[in-house]
């Protein structure tokens, strides 16, 4: 069992990996199978927190465009208390005949200076029934999901995954989660899983089709 790394012990690790491997390898090493089809990023995250049951974290953490920092995050305390989960939407997904499957949603990790983790690090991913819940304010419909709204829209759990941890977090893998059938609108929560009493963290900067995304036509 690894040890669990603070966060400014793993920023200060990821320092001298990012250079190491930088020298080394600067693109993740992939096989013919990974490189094939197109990739598509998320269109927004929203942070959701058990202790905001009520509204979705938009002054703190979500929603915003992928490529910001602390874009995939989800965390829990000991015993599963304090909850932050993680809302993922990929919009305009290139649906059959536009596009062709399977449609794959995978996790591409290469290191970066920005990621870190701590305790348990395995995480779910759930799948979501339905469209995402809306507000509408000065004749602006947003989407909205929080905590309590997204109790009875959570589905089945579709996939659990872990991104690497030192000392294999110097090497890029590509992890593949589950494929699914299209829609225009594909949603997912994500969540330190709690099968384990332990407190947990990961969070994961994403930029340059690195990070949560979804691959299809391969």
């Amino acid at each position: 069992m690894s040890m669990p790394i603070m966060k400014s012990s793993m920023l200060a690790l990821s320092h001298i990996l990012l250079w190491s491997t930088a020298l080394a390898s600067p693109t993740p090493s992939l096989s013919p199978r990974d490189d094939c089809g197109t990739v598509i990023s998320p269109s927004n995250f929203w942070q959701i927190h058990e202790q905001e049951p009520y509204r979705d974290e938009v002054n703190i953490l979500g929603p915003f465009p992928p490529n910001n920092e602390l874009s995939f995050h989800v965390s829990q305390d000991a015993n599963g208390a304090n909850e932050k989960d993680l809302i993922a939407s990929f919009k305009n997904v290139p649906c059959p005949p536009a596009g062709r499957g399977p449609y794959a949603v995978e996790f591409l990790y290469v290191l970066d200076d920005r990621y870190y983790y701590s305790g348990n690090v395995k995480i779910d991913m759930f799948a979501i029934n339905g469209p995402l819940p809306t507000e509408t304010t000065g004749g602006t419909t947003e989407q909205v999901p929080t905590w309590n709204n997204m109790a009875g829209l959570t589905g089945s759990l579709v996939g659990t995954f872990s991104l690497p941890v030192a000392p294999d977090a110097i090497h890029s893998k590509l992890v593949n989660i589950n494929s699914f059938t299209c829609q225009p609108e594909m949603n997912f929560r994500f969540s330190i899983n709690n099968d384990s009493p332990a407190a947990g963290e990961v969070g994961y900067f994403q930029a340059n089709q690195a990070g949560l995304r979804i691959r299809y036509g391969c």
